[in-house]
Formats: structure tokens, C-alpha cells, sequence
């Protein structure tokens, strides 16, 4: 009896590898396309750079104050890539800088303002489907670092500074 137990429990951990191997297979292109591919290339090119992640579930842990103002900012929220690179270190210049926003605007985003903001000059772009906001992303530059801030889902518009000042925060 002991060998027939042994031969299922073995055949069912077999039938559970391969479906839990599928379901990563399926998934892995969903989770390639959490940020546009300009972030994704930049990332690549500049592993020197800080990378964060921030998920629905992180945003929401990090509103530890329960503050209404911040779960208003976070709501329409999916995804968050956001990279800090060192110009000196990445070797960044302005070149750089003109390749982001071409990559950026190749991938259907456009303009949606420019601003000053705590001493950085910030380009924010949008991405929309049928007028609905799929995306946007937030460049930021000062005489030191680049900062990419690649939002999947939409932020309101009314509160772009305040979603720029709370990242600055987590520097």
C-alpha cells in the first residue's frame, strides 16, 4: 500500500509542476507588459540605476495614515515603475534625455505638460485608448539625476504635483 500512495502523491506534485509552469508561461507576457518598453530598454541599459516597483497592493500599504487624499491619488492606479539614474554614473546626457522622449512618443504617448517643480524640470506624457488614460509618464531632471516615473493606469490630472512630491518623498 505504501507504494501506491507514493506513486500518486508523486503523480499529483508531477500534474501540479506542469500546471503552475503553464499558468507562469501565460502569465509572463501579461507581466512583460506592466511598463511601456522605452522604461523597460532604459532599465536595461542603466542597471547602474535605482528600480522600484510599486503594485496596487504596495500603494495601498504604504498609505499607512489611511489618508483619503492619497487613496484618491492611488485608486486608478495598476502598476508604478520608478528609476533613479545617476547622469554622471550612466553616463546620461541630453542625447539620452531626446531618445526617451522619441521612444516614449513612438509608443502612441503625447504631451501632456511640462513644469518646474522643487528645482527639476518635469515632462509628463499620457497614453489613452478611446479618451480613456492607460498611461503616464513622468520625466524628471535636475543637474544631477534623470528620474523615470512609468505609471500603468491614470492619476487625476489636478494631482500630478502631488503624486511627483510624494515620489520625491521616497527618495
Amino acid at each position: 500500500m505504501p507504494g501506491i500512495y507514493y506513486v500518486r502523491h508523486n503523480l499529483f506534485i508531477n500534474i501540479m509542476q506542469k500546471i503552475i509552469f503553464l499558468l507562469v508561461f501565460v502569465m509572463l507576457p501579461m507581466l512583460s507588459e506592466a511598463q511601456s518598453e522605452t522604461t523597460q530598454q532604459f532599465s536595461k541599459e542603466h542597471e547602474e540605476a535605482q528600480v522600484f516597483f510599486f503594485y496596487k497592493n504596495t500603494l495601498k500599504m504604504l498609505n499607512q495614515n489611511d489618508s483619503e487624499e492619497f487613496a484618491e491619488l492611488i485608486k486608478d492606479i495598476d502598476k508604478m515603475k520608478f528609476i533613479i539614474a545617476d547622469k554622471v554614473k550612466g553616463n546620461i546626457g541630453d542625447n539620452d534625455y531626446k531618445e526617451l522622449v522619441k521612444g516614449y512618443k513612438s509608443e502612441h504617448f503625447e504631451d501632456l505638460m511640462t513644469m518646474r517643480h522643487q528645482g527639476m524640470k518635469v515632462n509628463v506624457y499620457i497614453q489613452e485608448d478611446d479618451g480613456v488614460t492607460t498611461g503616464l509618464v513622468f520625466l524628471m531632471t535636475d543637474n544631477e539625476k534623470l528620474s523615470i516615473l512609468d505609471v500603468k493606469g491614470s492619476v487625476p490630472l489636478n494631482k500630478l504635483a502631488s503624486i511627483i512630491s510624494k515620489v520625491q518623498e521616497f527618495k
